[in-house]
């Protein structure tokens, strides 16, 4: 019975391509190839088997063709997937200076359960050296990087454009004011009426007190003059009072209507009526 024959493609095919100071510190995993006897190699849809395949890739990667050496690895891969094959297109990306590629071929290879663990230790050095090259890249190209203008903010539906006006007082303050000054006048038309009202009611009084005086003087015995004093006592009293009250309901009356009450934060000058035993009329008043 005859045994397999084992042939080592891709051993040393990169160390006898590279240039002489990267030769030294390159590492190849050598890629075995079984080619049974008792039947032939299985072949891709040209035609092609695993060790035509290598032998191609080597043959690119001696004329630097890069690309050309990955295409041809792939397709041996595809035909046999030996781990191996993973680690040395990893090796030709980091070559062409595809940092990117090497890494995730490298990630493939580390992450096949088949490879043995110096092996792994090997590729897991040449990742971490990748991966901190890409760090000090995007930092670098961070720090070149000019920054980008904010890009002008769209207003929202709803807002002012252009200028905007100073603080306004907060909605409804306006229509609070006008429904104040609509309900304190009707109250002071009605208080000025009023009081009106009472100041002529306060005169006819005051002519009947003096009527009452004239029969006091012209009363020829002593009861007319007692009946006819104490009626214009009570009617002059009754004058005095309407003429207060009046006079008190008119002032205010006027107030209300010339001069609305308003609350503000600064100070304001008002006129309130002023009612004494000795004065009757109208006072500035100042409200801070």
């Amino acid at each position: 019975m005859k045994k397999p024959i084992v042939t080592l493609v891709a051993a040393a095919f990169l160390a006898s391509s590279m240039p002489a100071r990267s030769a030294a510190a390159a590492v190849y995993v050598p890629i075995a190839v079984r080619a049974a006897l008792a039947q032939p190699p299985p072949t891709d849809a040209n035609g092609e088997t695993f060790e035509t395949l290598a032998e191609q890739a080597r043959a690119k990667y001696r004329e630097k063709d890069y690309a050309g050496a990955v295409a041809l690895f792939e397709r041996a891969y595809a035909l046999q997937p030996d781990p191996a094959i993973l680690f040395n297109i990893g090796r030709i990306q980091e070559q062409a200076n595809n940092v990117d590629a090497a890494i995730a071929y490298y990630q493939k290879f580390i992450a096949d359960e088949s490879v043995d663990i110096g092996l792994r230790d090997t590729a897991l050095q040449r990742l971490a050296t990748l991966e901190k090259i890409v760090e000090i890249r995007e930092k670098e190209e961070a720090k070149s990087k000019p920054k980008q203008p904010e890009p002008n903010k769209q207003p929202e539906a709803g807002q002012q454009v252009g200028p905007q006006p100073g603080p306004q007082p907060p909605p409804g303050d306006d229509k609070s004011g006008q429904n104040k000054a609509k309900i304190m006048r009707p109250i002071g038309y009605t208080m000025f009426g009023v009081g009106a009202a009472l100041l002529v009611s306060g005169g006819i009084a005051g002519g009947l007190a003096k009527g009452q005086e004239n029969k006091f003087e012209a009363a020829e015995t002593l009861d007319d003059q007692r009946e006819a004093g104490q009626k214009g006592k009570s009617l002059a009293a009754t004058a005095d009072g309407l003429f207060i009250a009046g006079g008190v309901l008119a002032v205010v009356g006027m107030v209300l209507l010339l001069v609305p009450k308003a609350r503000k934060s600064k100070a304001v000058q008002a006129m309130q009526p002023k009612v004494s035993p000795s004065q009757l009329g109208l006072g500035y008043v100042y409200r801070f």
